[in-house]
């Protein structure tokens, strides 16, 4: 089944989110100056990158072994898009310190962006073998691996963070939309029932439940979701659309139903 273009945006939301990485590890450090620290993280946070750098590099003159100033100030460089010089950090922090999971997995995303997707991945299977509950590193994974067309260890990598923390949503909606694109409907309702449980006002929820439904032929289940989508979002013509779809499957094409939902989407322009 193909998703449409509004559904397919919660994989750009996650991506988004996998990518924001400045408030990682802020709080720890074993700098001498952790004052210079905290400010590199709070300037790295309000997105003044060059800022940041100026504290990070007091923190380095006055302790050159500190794995994390190091993997800060790398990030730091990458949003001022330095790769050269973030990569040089990222690898500097890892030399100071084997087991240092974010600078992995940070790496791991500057690695991704330089379209060194296997490097990437090696580097988000390093961070999650430091640090075995990070679930953005499995979830980066996750997304790299399904872009490789490997759908079934995508799915494992998902598993892997719904196990870890069961109220996070983006991972039933990677898992489900996965199971999806491998034909597996049940689960991929089974999924989006999770989240419709998780977040019950998101009409993209009953969104994703009712194409899955639709996909295996329940255009009862399907025409109520996408009725809830309307409730939800009266002005989003993809409810319309869809629920049109269902009715023309459950009362034929002549539907009153549809026609009306049609008529909506003429009258919106749509």
């Amino acid at each position: 089944m193909k998703m449409n273009k509004h559904a397919l945006t919660l994989v750009a939301a996650f991506a988004a989110l996998s990518l924001s990485l400045t408030n990682a590890q802020c709080a720890f450090s074993e700098a001498p100056d952790q004052k210079s620290y905290e400010l590199g993280c709070k300037f790295l946070q309000q997105s003044d990158a060059r800022k940041a750098i100026e504290q990070f590099n007091k923190v380095i003159k006055a302790e050159p072994k500190n794995s994390m100033a190091f993997c800060k100030r790398a990030q730091a460089h990458a949003f001022m898009n330095n790769d050269k010089l973030a990569m040089k950090d990222y690898n500097t922090a890892i030399s100071l310190n084997a087991k240092n999971a974010e600078a992995y997995f940070n790496r791991g995303h500057l690695k991704e962006g330089m379209k060194d997707l296997a490097g990437a991945i090696s580097d988000f299977t390093l961070a999650i073998e430091n640090d075995p509950k990070h679930v953005d590193a499995y979830g980066s994974r996750g997304m790299l691996k399904k872009a490789k067309g490997q759908n079934e260890s995508a799915i494992s990598d998902f598993t892997k963070v719904v196990e870890i923390d069961k109220k996070l949503r983006w991972p039933l909606v990677q898992r489900g939309l996965l199971f999806i694109d491998v034909k597996q409907y049940d689960k991929a309702v089974s999924d989006f029932d999770a989240i419709v449980a998780l977040d019950p006002k998101n009409f993209d929820s009953y969104e994703l439940r009712g194409r899955a439904y639709q996909a295996t032929g329940k255009y009862d289940k399907a025409r109520d979701d996408f009725s809830e989508i309307i409730k939800l979002s009266p002005n989003y013509a993809g409810g319309y659309t869809y629920r049109a779809q269902a009715f023309e499957k459950l009362e034929g094409v002549n539907s009153k139903n549809a026609k009306a939902d049609r008529a909506w989407l003429k009258k919106h322009g749509y």
